[in-house]
């Protein structure tokens, strides 16, 4: 969580930075086409080998050499597709900015084969301290070098040199400091399952990226670039939130089912326990994300960006329902239901583009609340795959989702009660009925005894227990 809040913390300081003082959000939204457009390619980045290595009973050096041979083939396609593309996508958004930005983020790619094996053996071995220092360490070089280079007038290029120089780095360091060392052997030895369980997790990706980043395509083309960048920064601000709550729990999770579905045990209380306590940390957060987002967006990036609220808005609601139901692609995957999972997402992309593409003509308001009807659909198209695999009842996921509602009203009630005339909050206001919803939270978690208390309690005693050892080791011994 600690490795989270920093790579966080390094993150958004460089995007107020950017946003504040350096680039227009014209600019910032040029970046995003350019990166949603090679993204649509890059989702075949590690062709699903990072979850393979992860979930695989035994590792050789064979499979590895196979494993790093199939990404280093993957990687240049993606190079050269990419490459391929710039001038077309240039040429459709009447760019030229696009041809730059979109051969740096190719050439990023190139370096994947240097990264995927040790990062997915770390996370295979739960050694996050040691990821910790690789994220750290590549958000530091794309933030140091996208300034830099904006500073000299580099412009929108200069996000995309901060992206070759993030993936720079990350190869390095993991390379460096990865659990074993990767030989670099061409070998298709024992590729057949590699490939069999890459093509459909590909397919998988494919289909998420479209979801994901179909949105600034499809706004770019309708609203302009202006707009990308408003709808940009309201996506970020709630992406980074959810970064800094979920401070990586979820790949936690990932390698916690995949012993727990290896070692034959069953899920439902654990994922219950799950959806409680993301719940009642990650619904009071949006929505007071929503309530607020008005003041935030002005405190944050400045009086020019006081459109973008309107899209936060919307944007943070839908969130909640995606929380109502973590891990929809990651439980499916290790419990090997990966045909029913492509055919959901395959339908759930459809849905979102739809929405979209529908609304997006209205303004940009309009198609971010796009995203809070495609939420809606979302959440029962996966709902019942998901309740199939865990063995949960609805009754017992309704019940545990009743408890986190009550303790998000509990934390919302002062904001709530301040703005329902309709005036906006200042900033010290804004923070004191925050802090004062905090504690109405806390107390409800307390009354309900709810499964977040229980985690907060344990985390609490774990600290106590390792401070008062530490403080034992460090005094000094009796002279006699």
């Amino acid at each position: 969580m600690t490795g989270q809040w920093l790579v966080f913390a390094v993150n958004f300081a460089v995007s107020v930075v950017i946003a504040r003082y350096l680039l227009p959000p014209a600019a910032l939204g040029t970046f995003s086409v350019g990166f949603a457009a090679a993204a649509m390619v890059s989702t075949l980045q590690d062709f699903g080998l990072s979850r393979y290595l992860v979930r695989c009973d035994t590792l050789t050096d064979q499979m590895l050499s196979t494993c790093t041979t199939i990404t280093l083939c993957v990687g240049v396609a993606i190079c050269a597709v990419i490459a391929g593309l710039s001038w077309p996508v240039a040429r459709y958004y009447a760019d030229p900015a696009l041809i730059p930005i979109m051969l740096l983020i190719a050439a990023a790619f190139v370096l994947l084969p240097f990264n995927t094996a040790p990062i997915a053996l770390l996370q295979r071995a739960v050694d996050y301290r040691t990821l910790t220092i690789i994220n750290l360490a590549a958000a530091g070089a794309n933030g140091a070098v996208s300034i830099l280079f904006a500073c000299w007038g580099y412009g929108p290029v200069s996000l995309a040199l901060g992206f070759l120089a993030q993936q720079g780095a990350r190869a390095i360091i993991a390379e460096l400091l990865g659990p074993r060392r990767i030989r670099f052997a061409l070998s298709f030895k024992g590729a057949r399952p590699v490939v069999s369980f890459g093509s459909g997790t590909t397919v998988l990706a494919v289909s998420g990226a479209i979801g994901t980043r179909a949105p600034d395509l499809i706004i770019g083309s309708v609203l302009g670039m202006h707009a990308v960048g408003l709808f940009g920064r309201a996506a970020g601000m709630v992406d980074g939130l959810r970064v800094l709550l979920d401070g990586g729990m979820s790949s936690v999770f990932f390698s916690h089912f995949a012993q727990m579905i290896r070692e034959k045990r069953a899920l439902r209380d654990a994922y219950l326990d799950l959806v409680a306590c993301y719940a009642s940390v990650m619904w009071p957060a949006m929505l007071l994300l929503s309530l607020l987002a008005e003041p935030l967006v002005t405190l944050v990036y400045g009086p020019g960006w006081g459109a973008a609220a309107q899209a936060l808005r919307w944007v943070a609601l839908s969130e909640i329902l995606f929380f109502a139901l973590p891990l929809h692609t990651e439980v499916p995957l290790l419990g090997g239901h990966l045909k029913a999972l492509l055919v959901r997402n395959l339908v759930d992309t459809a849905v979102a583009l739809l929405c979209l593409i529908c609304l997006v003509r209205f303004g940009l308001a309009a198609a971010a609340a796009a995203r809070l009807v495609y939420a809606v659909i979302w959440f029962f198209i996966y709902l019942r795959l998901i309740q199939r695999i865990v063995g949960f009842s609805l009754r017992a996921l309704l019940a545990v989702q009743a408890r986190s509602a009550a303790c998000t009203l509990a934390a919302c009630l002062p904001v709530v009660a301040l703005t329902r005339g309709g005036e906006t909050l200042t900033v010290p206001t804004a923070a004191a009925s925050v802090v004062t919803g905090g504690s109405l939270w806390l107390a409800m978690l307390v009354v309900l005894r709810h499964p977040t208390w229980r985690e907060l309690k344990r985390v609490a005693d774990h600290a106590w227990r390792r401070r008062r050892g530490v403080s034992r080791h460090d005094q000094p011994s009796c002279p006699c």
